[in-house]
């Protein structure tokens, strides 16, 4: 998630939530080509803008779903993100930690490969509506699915971005050799404690309480792997390649 520039006040107004996710389309990817446009935004941040060497897909694409954000009036894919369940194998965060006892279940789900097009990382506020509203997706799915844990790998200078939303610090940090060795920390989202822990949250009608038609997720869950060599065909059909 991209940085806030500031603390959102505990008294923002409601009808700024309800209305915050207007203009953009988030939802999980269904089929192939869907699934290749999430993977050319990923390509786009991570191998253009960062200069990362990794592929695109990957291993893990092949057992996890992808979640988008579309700009509705453009049609235009400008984020996306990767949900990896424990349940199919072990998470990528697994190459570089031993998970707490707690985190080795089925019911854990990995989130990374986090990317959003550099004109989309801001809102017209301060609050980073394209990045929120990935995670509202998220969230959403992970709620459906009855997840318990949602963990994500994050550099220090995002860590308390994470905190804001209730991530805890497991208090592990390894180097990505696969993103040019920088620290990553991991955290963790207890959804058992959800109520209790958003409880105080300034935006705790997003998170708990207002239901978004902007959020897509389908009742039932398309099968792992779209992001695998079928995605991968179509997104050398998509540039050109």
């Amino acid at each position: 998630m991209q940085p806030l520039t500031k603390p959102l006040e505990s008294d923002s107004s409601d009808e700024l939530l309800v209305h915050m996710l207007e203009g953009f389309r988030f939802q999980v990817c269904q089929d192939p080509w869907q699934a290749a446009r999430a993977l050319e935004v990923r390509r786009q941040v991570y191998l253009d803008d960062s200069g990362y060497e990794i592929a695109i897909p990957d291993e893990y694409d092949r057992r996890s779903w992808l979640i988008t954000a579309e700009e509705i009036s453009t049609g235009r894919i400008v984020g996306s993100i990767r949900v990896t369940p424990r349940f199919a194998g072990p998470l990528e965060a697994e190459e570089y930690f031993t998970l707490p006892a707690a985190l080795r279940t089925p019911k854990a789900f990995e989130i990374s490969r986090f990317a959003i097009l550099p004109g989309y990382r801001k809102g017209k506020t301060f609050l980073p509506v394209v990045s929120l509203g990935l995670f509202k997706a998220v969230q959403t799915l992970l709620e459906r699915l009855g997840a318990h844990y949602m963990v994500i790998c994050a550099k220090p200078e995002r860590v308390w971005t994470f905190e804001w939303i209730r991530f805890e610090h497991t208090g592990l940090t390894a180097r990505y050799a696969k993103l040019n060795n920088a620290e990553h920390a991991l955290l963790a989202y207890d959804f058992t404690r959800e109520r209790d822990t958003m409880s105080d949250h300034p935006l705790r009608a997003y998170w708990l309480d207002i239901v978004y038609p902007q959020v897509i997720v389908p009742r039932r869950m398309p099968p792992l792997g779209l992001g695998g060599e079928t995605a991968n065909h179509y997104v050398r059909l998509a540039v050109g390649a």
